[in-house]
Formats: C-alpha cells, structure tokens, sequence
C-alpha cells in the first residue's frame, strides 16, 4: 500500500509521544510538571489528536457518498463517536477548560471529584481502554504485518483495503503496548518502579491510543482522496 501518508508523519510523531516522558525524568526532579495533570501537555494533545480525527472523520462523512464510498459512513459514524466520547471524558467535558464546579452530588459518585464518566466505575474506566488496546494490537500490529509478510494487500474495491488499518497506524499502536509493560512488571514483582521509567504509562498510552485513532481517520481520508482524484 503505497499510496498512503508520509513515513515522517506517522512515524516520527508516535517515537516523539513515546520518548519524551522517559526523557523528562532525565531532568531535575519536578521538570517533567508540564507533561502530567489536568491541563498538561499529555493530556491536552491527547483531546487534540481526537479532535483532528473527529474533523477528518466529519469530512469522510460529508463525502462518502458522493465519491462512492457511502457504506463507510455507518463505520466512520461510529469512529466518530466514539473520537468524540474519549475527547470528552479526557477533557471532562469542558471542565479542565472553563472551570466549572463539579455538582455536589456527582462528587459522590466520581473518585476524583470530575465532570467524566470512567472515574466513576472501574468498567467504564478500564473496558473502553482494553478493547482499544486490543483493536491495535490486532488491527494496528497484526493484519498490517500480515500483509507485509504474505506481500498482498486488497483492492479498493474490497471493504477490507478501507475499513482495517494500514501500515502507518503500526507504531502508534506498537508503542502504546509497550508503553506500559514494565509498569505491569514491577507490579507484578512487586517491585518499587525505578523514578526515569515512572512516566505514568496509563496517561502517555491513552495519548497513543488517540493517535493510533487519528492516523486511522486520516489514512482513510487520504487514501479516498488519492482514489477519488488520482
């Protein structure tokens, strides 16, 4: 698949979100405050990745069926949606933005005192990550090896060229796996995590995650664009 978006842009984007919190703690304790909290970089880039697939997931939208591509709306509606549910939930729905209380009674109900939905059940917090986790790792990593290795790819014809990921998802979706392996080991050795490899994995790997998304959203977009104008 050659015709698909440039090795710079989805390569290099994904090893900069990877690297950059273990480079941080390379610094003095506390130089690495602008990555982590409510409105640190992580997490803020991370509601901006959706963002820009829910934009390009919109403008597929607003195509597909003059371009001939009308049976991806259904599928890309419900990439949309569920873009726009995690931007939400990363952003509070507002509430790192504008600032606003947090009803006394959902106080309750949050365990950290916010306007989301998955601080207030381990399902809705750990479900929705899992199985995104599970679509890279079997679309992001898996199928595009795949075909890598079998030397076979379909045609556009074929609903599987638009609707399983490409090649250029693999890094953001093979770095948000092994984001947090080590994480999972000390635990499980019960073993305190040496300060440069604390990056709060589960943060850095939503932002991967995101962009495993928004690579997806935008190769599908400009890989219509490129059968649509040649």
């Amino acid at each position: 698949m050659k015709r698909d978006l440039h090795w710079l842009f989805w390569l290099m984007l994904p090893l900069a979100v990877f690297i950059l919190p273990y480079l941080s703690r390379l610094g003095a304790p506390g130089s690495d405050a602008y990555l982590y909290g409510e409105n640190g970089w992580i997490e803020v880039s991370t509601a901006v990745y959706l963002l820009v697939a829910i934009l390009f997931g919109m403008n597929i939208l607003a195509s597909a069926r003059s371009d001939g591509h009308g049976w991806i709306r259904g599928w890309m509606i419900v990439i949309v949606l569920g873009s726009l549910y995690f931007a939400g939930e990363e952003i509070s729905w507002g509430q790192h933005i504008f600032g606003w209380e947090t009803p006394e009674r959902w106080m309750g109900l949050n365990d950290q005192g916010e306007t989301n939905f998955h601080n207030t059940s381990a399902l809705l917090d750990q479900l929705p990550r899992t199985l995104l986790s599970f679509a890279a790792l079997v679309g992001g990593i898996m199928v595009p090896l795949l075909r890598i290795i079998r030397g076979r790819y379909p045609g556009r014809s074929s609903p599987s060229y638009w609707l399983w990921p490409t090649f250029v998802c693999m890094p953001a979706a093979l770095f948000s796996l092994l984001v947090s392996w080590h994480e999972k080991l000390y635990r499980v050795l019960g073993v305190e995590i040496p300060p440069v490899l604390d990056v709060r994995a589960g943060e850095v790997k939503e932002s991967l995650l995101a962009l495993f998304i928004m690579f997806y959203v935008i190769s599908i977009w400009y890989r219509k664009r490129i059968s649509v104008h040649g």
